[in-house]
């Protein structure tokens, strides 16, 4: 998972300063999500703000701590076992690694730390490079996908044809964790196999499908202008860049080759969401075809 997972102690958030670190050093577009654990982590934080911040700064950290849960608060199905949350949080992080750990009492570097005020520069590095294979480069999108109801995935090249593309499509599916979820994958019409090829190919796999995913699949054309060259993925809350795109090599040495995965900024991710908004008529590219949509 490109996304590091920060798991802070209810009570360790005690003032607007410490909204301000989390919101100026978190966010999906910034590698770096907070984690949260237990599943009432908002409402406890919201209770214990109201009891210690000041009257006149209620309405902005009430405000600053809804947009926190907005963008950049990340549930993770993790098991909340424990006396108490730093506990819990320990047993938790033993069975699935946190990033980092924050709580008063903790303080066994560099993954426990005692406060949200000793996280440095270093805390916030995160990986950017991933190995070829659909398992690997799927992984990159965990964070994303965990929580999204609706994905929008961009490559040229994607082909129903070739399986190495089919892989990692599967792959991204088994993450997502919603009841109801939409895949739409948009692919550049030119230079590809017969249309029947491709109809046949998904056809093929909608028998495969997960009972909780519904594909879309588009064909479109840029005219000439490039605009289809780059390739991604991206959901409601954020979205990642995949300098490779997103096939496994038929050959298993490139599937170690590494390629580079990296977070979608704020503004390019406006751009890509209104360019590939299904809701509306596309500026961008043309659809070649019918939208082909499983059942």
């Amino acid at each position: 998972m490109l996304h590091l997972e920060f798991a802070v102690a209810p009570h360790e958030v005690t003032s607007l300063h410490h909204l301000s670190i989390i919101e100026a050093r978190m966010g999906f577009e910034k590698g770096a999500l907070l984690s949260k654990f237990p599943s009432g982590w908002f409402r406890e934080v919201s209770e214990h703000l109201r009891r210690n911040v000041a009257e006149n700064s209620i309405d902005r950290t009430t405000e600053k701590l809804r947009q926190i849960k907005k963008n950049k608060l990340v549930a993770f199905q993790r098991d909340y076992v424990g006396d108490e949350w730093a506990h819990a949080a320990q047993n938790s992080h033993v069975q699935t690694p946190f990033h980092r750990v924050i709580e008063e009492s903790l303080n066994a570097s560099p993954h426990l730390i005692s406060s949200i005020e000793d996280l440095e520069e270093g805390d916030f590095v995160f990986v950017t490079q991933y190995q070829r294979n659909a398992q690997s480069i799927a992984s990159a999108a965990q964070a994303l996908l965990n929580g999204a109801e609706k994905v929008t995935l961009y490559d040229p090249y994607f082909c129903p044809t070739k399986v190495g593309f089919l892989n990692t499509l599967k792959e991204c599916m088994n993450l997502c964790r919603k009841a109801d979820v939409e895949f739409h994958v948009f692919s550049e019409e030119d230079r590809k196999p017969d249309w029947q090829l491709r109809l046949d190919s998904l056809s093929a796999l909608q028998a495969d499908l997960p009972a909780n995913i519904r594909l879309f699949f588009y064909c479109v054309d840029d005219g000439g202008s490039g605009f289809l060259h780059s390739r991604g993925l991206f959901t409601s809350k954020g979205g990642l860049v995949y300098d490779r795109g997103f096939e496994e090599p038929r050959d298993l040495t490139q599937r170690d080759e590494l390629t580079d995965v990296t977070p979608m900024p704020i503004g390019l991710l406006t751009e890509k969401a209104r360019a590939f908004n299904t809701a509306q008529q596309y500026e961008q590219f043309a659809l070649v075809r019918d939208v082909w949509s499983s059942n």
